[in-house]
């Protein structure tokens, strides 16, 4: 078997998801970028680092000639409305948390607080179970598309952080196009 490179746990995390300041290969990311980035490259992928940010992620350009033909590895997931509004709602708070605390590397909220949030664009509740399983669904699918990270608390408050792949997943420019889709569709029913 041939030896393994020095950065192919990075390569692996790489296609796992997105990669944050706080993995402990941060540095090695760094160190390496160079080849890793030619490795992706070579296969069709987009490497993203961000080093002010503190994450790294995979694309794969659309092949709108279909020169390459190549199958789709990064898959792109479909969110709720719920979902997407809840992205719509974090992006926007961390726009604002950002020009309050910019030297601040963390944006932390508590599940009350991203509750309150949601419970706005919902029309009168009687049935506030149903309203928080809802919130707490479209927390989980946010969770597991890497925007928002669950911390361990020592109270019984949930807190979750508000990761910085938000900003580059969703462009100001994006969040104004959803923002009026979801305003159109609320308008709709």
């Amino acid at each position: 078997m041939e030896e393994l490179l020095p950065y192919a746990p990075l390569i692996l995390k790489l296609l796992q998801g997105v990669v944050y300041y706080d993995d402990k290969h941060w540095e090695q990311l760094i160190s390496y970028a160079a080849p890793i980035r030619r490795h992706f490259e070579a296969i069709g992928l987009q490497m993203h680092l961000d080093e002010v940010e503190g994450y790294a992620y995979l694309t794969q350009p659309d092949d709108e000639d279909g020169v390459t033909n190549l199958p789709r590895l990064v898959r792109r997931i479909p969110l709720t409305y719920d979902a997407t509004l809840l992205c719509v709602l974090l992006r926007e708070s961390f726009q604002q948390f950002d020009a309050r605390t910019p030297d601040e590397p963390r944006h932390v909220l508590r599940r009350a607080q991203i509750q309150e949030m949601m419970q706005l664009f919902f029309p009168e509740q009687t049935d506030m179970t149903r309203l928080e399983w809802r919130i707490d669904s479209a927390i989980r699918q946010v969770e597991n598309v890497s925007f928002l990270k669950k911390l361990n608390s020592l109270d019984a408050e949930e807190l979750y952080e508000v990761r910085r792949i938000i900003k580059a997943k969703i462009s100001a420019d994006t969040l104004v196009e959803i923002r009026d889709q979801l305003e159109e569709y609320i308008q709709e029913e």
